[in-house]
């Protein structure tokens, strides 16, 4: 008997691991994540670490492992849960010791999140005690953000979730302090959109709504406040029929006639000891609906606050067009104004205004002294005079300039003042890298709860909640971008007929976007389009060469595949695009494109096409098609290689491993997707063709058929319009096994069998036994086993003869799963191991798991249950490894009937009830009616024999559905069987003869029932 698969074990070098309970148990030791499976184990090690330090006796252990009765070796089931989490956990004996009646787990501060929530929660209340505010704000923000949600995701059962609840009620008071501090700071309106979220949450907190009815009174939105008071009663009133308590109603009588009271105190300013009289105030207005932007505006003030004295601060905002920079610097002018007693100025220097020219230094000069009261005689002719005044003026006061709209780092150097200690806030599209000592801040889109917020406050709260659904499909075509926002909100304002919904649907039209959102002569296109004709020539070309890009995300290589040149070169020309931020930077090498500056550079690509262009895309395609071609050899080893590859200047140790092949294919699949989508439509069918057999077999894995298929479609047809039957036959078996996966059982065998013909009339022996193994898997499903027997022997057969050595160990593993259900238990043993020795010796591991998975079947039915086991964990490790979503349901299925028939009851129901979540959330469904099965067998087991009836019923459905004719027979025979626990004798003998007559048909023996 081949030896189970051993548990591998850290060696005392390993970095001791770090927990995370506050959310979803988390588990790490570096960078790695360490699992930890099922319930009890996880309400164990959970349990411990809520009382890290402390011991914690057996009893409690077993009360928080069990919800219901525990069972009577229920401590015995807890040591030796202890006993598991020790050798999973690296260094777990350290971790978790004995300690007298029980354990305990000993952690530091650094090592989990719990602890370290509670340590800035104390440190909060020390700075409080110390009139550190601001430190405290902080202090809490940090404890705050450790955050994810209720311990164990709220599965954790009575007594962990109890312990959830305070720690709940513990970050509620905390999250209530922070929000009174901000307010006293002056910082309502910056926190009104968190505040909503939690009351949302929280809907009955009267403390919480008080909050944030107060954050809006602040900001100056009193109607909005009293709108909270009226939702709160209407909540309280619909859910425990009360009214408002007599705080929250003072409050709300407090602000009707706008009491003295709520006045939030004035904050304390260092102000320049002499007094100036007459100063300038300049500011532009401060919209009121301004929304968002708290951290960035938490930055500039914090950026002020810690400046240097003597010389002055010069904050830079950067960041693409429309982008609400102005506004954001106009709103942290006022709000700083007051520390800067000789006065405010604001200029637009129009860098990117349309009609005008930039202005220069010196007209600039010339405007801040005459809006700072210069009579004009006064002020210099000259250059060097004007900007001698200019320094002048400035020596000796405390200002803040706005210097808004910036094109060059040369309009502004000469306008900083040379010796004050005045606040500088510049805005501008591209960073102005020539300022030297300033401080850069790069403005992106709004986040979501942000944009929403300016939605509310522009189109009005009553229209947004109206239709909260296309409000928010609104806000994702706008792409966070506030004039996009602020555009189709005065649109919508401007037509009070139209529904949110119907401007929605209008954005919806990539090619009208942009012209949507215009209004009044200001809109987005116009926006990039001064940053467009801004750049030089060669610029442009390489901008529009780059929206012929499928996809939003684009990397160095596949710039340097449009623009014709080497890597190095195509990422310094997408640096430069960064620069002018028309380009978002990810991460090194990768970029991004905005949503509305690629509908952008998608219509300037279509209006000035040149012929570069389709060279261009053709170098595109090819390197998508050469570098998923290297991706895919790298992650399934041994699969035939179609036609003839010039392997010329190559890198073919591009992937050196499977994670970095498979990191590429992930990385690039929209594209990808979208580039079969291009090519089709521009007729190139040469890579419509050839495309389309990447993706199925990456979907092979990651089990995203539905949108792999529809790239084999055009695949096939682009293969029939090129009359190559060769690039058919292998888009049609590719089609078949994404339909197979997705439970479309005709259609794949449909396919396969005009596959099946085409490698005959080609005398292609290869293909013709690769599509007669697929065939026989499609056969296997629909329960024809007789015939997939013989298609799998065959084809195993033809491929042993062939040297095909990855079809002979595909043959392999579904012949042992044919051979399982027609009661040849031997047999599929030796199939399955053939199959993983196969697989393995070519390092292929994705067929491995089927053949595992297969391996352990065959094994139970034999009888050696912890044997077979261990294959199905074996299994489920390399599918993890992998992270294939199409398969891990049936794995984590496999693994529960074992368990089942080992009478681990609690494991096999954990495992069973994850494989059924896996199973839910997946697009396949070729192995859903299997996990349906399972789930109905462990609750069969337990007892529970209403979920059973009700599991083996949804199988039943889908196997009929699907033609699944074995899984019918034995959703049947399970029904008959529960039936007959429940008292229904007559309803047994219907389905048991029922599941009789097909296994019958089937040819399936009782010992295989």
């Amino acid at each position: 008997m081949r030896a189970a698969p051993s548990i591998q074990i850290e060696d005392e070098t390993s970095p001791r691991p770090e927990f995370a309970v506050l959310g979803s148990l988390e588990v790490r030791s570096g960078s790695e994540l360490v699992s930890v499976n099922g319930a009890l184990q996880r309400r164990v090690l959970v349990m411990l670490l809520l009382e890290a330090g402390r011991v914690v006796p057996v009893s409690r252990l077993v009360a928080a492992a069990w919800n219901e009765e525990p069972p009577d070796s229920a401590e015995h089931q807890v040591r030796k849960t202890v006993a598991k989490l020790r050798s999973r956990i690296p260094h777990g004996p350290d971790i978790i010791v004995t300690d007298g009646p029980g354990y305990r787990a000993v952690v530091d501060t650094g090592e989990l999140d719990l602890l370290r929530h509670q340590k800035l929660l104390k440190q909060a209340r020390e700075s409080l005690n110390t009139g550190e505010s601001e430190r405290a704000t902080a202090q809490l923000r940090e404890a705050l953000a450790l955050w994810r949600g209720p311990v164990l995701s709220g599965s954790g059962g009575r007594v962990v979730d109890a312990a959830s609840t305070a720690l709940e009620e513990q970050r509620l008071g905390a999250a209530e302090q922070l929000y009174d501090l901000c307010i006293d700071a002056g910082e309502g309106a910056g926190i009104t959109g968190e505040l909503r979220v939690l009351v949302d949450e929280h809907p009955l907190r009267e403390t919480l709504r008080s909050r944030l009815m107060l954050a809006l009174y602040h900001s100056g939105q009193q109607a909005a406040a009293l709108d909270e008071f009226a939702r709160a009663r209407e909540h309280l009133a619909d859910e425990l029929g009360i009214d408002p308590g007599t705080e929250l109603t003072g409050l709300h009588e407090r602000i009707l006639r706008q009491d003295p009271s709520l006045t939030r105190p004035e904050r304390a300013v260092s102000r320049v000891p002499h007094q100036v009289t007459e100063a300038p105030h300049a500011l532009p207005f401060d919209v009121p609906d301004f929304s968002g932007r708290s951290s960035e505006l938490q930055w500039i003030c914090d950026a002020a606050r810690r400046a240097p004295e003597g010389s002055p601060t010069v904050l830079a905002l950067d960041g693409m067009g429309g982008g609400g920079k102005t506004a954001l610097a106009v709103r942290g002018a006022h709000q700083l104004a007051e520390q800067y007693p000789h006065g405010s100025l604001f200029i637009d220097l129009h860098g990117f205004t349309p009609g005008q020219t930039p202005l220069s230094a010196f007209q600039a000069q010339g405007d801040l002294l005459a809006a700072a009261g210069i009579p004009s005689e006064e002020v210099p002719t000259v250059p060097a005079g004007r900007a001698a005044r200019w320094q002048s003026y400035m020596r000796g006061r405390r200002m803040l300039l706005v210097l808004d709209n910036v094109a060059a780092s040369e309009q502004v150097r000469e306008l900083i003042p040379a010796s004050s200690d005045s606040l500088v806030l510049i805005t501008s599209r591209p960073r102005l890298t020539g300022l030297d000592g300033a401080e850069w801040l790069s403005v992106g889109a709004l986040p979501e709860l942000d944009s929403h917020q300016l939605l509310r406050n522009t189109l009005g709260a009553a229209r947004v909640e109206k239709e909260p659904e296309a409000a928010r499909e609104l806000l994702r075509l706008c792409g966070g971008l506030p004039l996009a926002v602020r555009i189709a909100a005065a649109r919508l304002a401007n037509r009070p007929h139209w529904t949110v919904q119907r401007l929605a649907e209008r954005l919806r039209d990539h090619d009208r976007r942009l012209d949507e959102l215009t209004s009044e002569g200001r809109g987005v296109a116009g926006a990039l389009l001064l940053s467009y004709q801004s750049m030089p020539r060669e610029q442009r070309t390489a901008f529009r060469l780059l929206g012929h890009h499928p996809g939003r995300y684009l990397d160095a290589e596949e710039a340097a595949a449009l623009l014709d040149t080497d890597v190095l070169t195509a990422e310094d020309v997408l640096e430069e695009l960064v620069d002018v931020r028309l380009l978002e930077a990810r991460e090194p090498g990768v970029y991004a494109l905005h949503d509305l500056v690629r509908s952008f550079v998608q219509r300037v690509a279509q209006g000035q096409k040149a012929p570069e262009d389709g060279q261009a895309v053709r170098r595109l395609l090819d390197h998508y098609l050469n570098t998923a071609e290297r991706a895919c050899d790298t992650l399934f080893p041994g699969r035939r290689r179609f036609g003839d590859r010039d392997e010329k200047g190559r890198a073919r140790d591009e992937f050196d491993h499977k994670d970095k092949a498979l990191q590429w294919l992930d990385q690039h699949r929209e594209s990808l997707l979208a580039a079969v989508d291009a090519a089709y439509h521009e007729g190139l069918l040469w890579h419509a063709a050839r495309l389309p057999r990447e993706l199925g077999f990456h979907s092979s894995i990651r089990a995203y058929d539905a949108s792999a298929n529809a790239a084999l479609e055009k695949g096939v047809s682009a293969s029939r319009q090129l009359g190559d039957r060769s690039l058919t036959r292998l888009n049609l078996m590719n089609l078949a096994m994404g339909k197979w996966r997705l439970g479309q059982l005709s259609d794949a065998v449909a396919r396969l069998e005009e596959a099946v013909d085409l490698s005959r009339q080609m005398e292609d022996v290869h293909s013709e036994a690769e599509c007669r193994a697929r065939l026989g898997q499609a056969c296997n499903s629909m329960g024809e086993l007789e015939r997939a027997l013989q298609l799998c022997q065959d084809a195993n057969a033809r491929a042993q003869e062939l040297g095909f050595t990855r079809l002979d160990g595909s043959s392999l593993s579904t012949l042992s799963l044919v051979q399982v259900r027609l009661g040849r238990f031997d047999e599929a043993a030796r199939s399955a191991e053939r199959a993983v020795a196969i697989f393995d010796s070519i390092k292929e591991i994705q067929l491995s798991v089927d053949a595992l998975s297969n391996l352990s079947q065959a094994i139970e039915r034999l009888g050696r249950f912890e044997e077979a086991l261990a294959w199905a964990d074996a299994a489920l490790e390399r599918c993890q490894r992998m992270s294939m979503p199409s398969v891990l349901p049936l794995v984590l299925a496999r693994r529960a009937d074992v368990l089942v028939r080992m009478g681990e009851l609690a494991e096999a129901a954990d495992s069973a009830d994850h494989a059924l979540a896996k199973a839910t959330s997946s697009t396949d469904d070729i192995h859903r009616a299997t996990v349906h099965l399972s789930v109905g067998r462990v609750r069969y087991a337990q007892g529970d024999l209403d979920t059973a009836q009700a599991q083996q019923l949804l199988a039943h459905e889908i196997a009929c559905r699907m033609e699944l004719r074995y899984d019918e027979a034995c959703a049947l025979w399970g029904l008959g069987r529960t039936a007959e626990a429940q008292g229904h004798p007559e309803m047994a003998r219907q389905h048991r003869s029922a599941a009789d007559n097909l296994f019958s048909l089937m040819k399936v023996p009782e010992t295989a029932r």
